[in-house]
């Protein structure tokens, strides 16, 4: 069986006012991560693309865009 991670003081305090619920209402709402792995993500792909000047349109916007030209 595998070890089970123990659960430290800030996560009960987390879950016991709230605080989860809340940043994950603002990250859906914003679009903007909470996390650290999330944030440097977000701004890798951010970079990238004005560096190399793509831009993440999908196939369906860029369809719907070139129809009402």
């Amino acid at each position: 069986m595998a070890k089970r991670k123990k659960k430290d003081l800030w996560w009960y305090i987390n879950n016991e006012y709230g605080i989860s619920a809340i940043k994950r209402k603002f990250s859906r709402k914003t679009g903007i991560p909470t996390t650290k792995a999330g944030v440097e993500r977000k701004l890798g792909s951010v970079l990238l693309g004005w560096l190399l000047g793509g831009s993440k349109k999908s196939k369906k916007q860029s369809e719907e865009i070139e129809e009402e030209e």
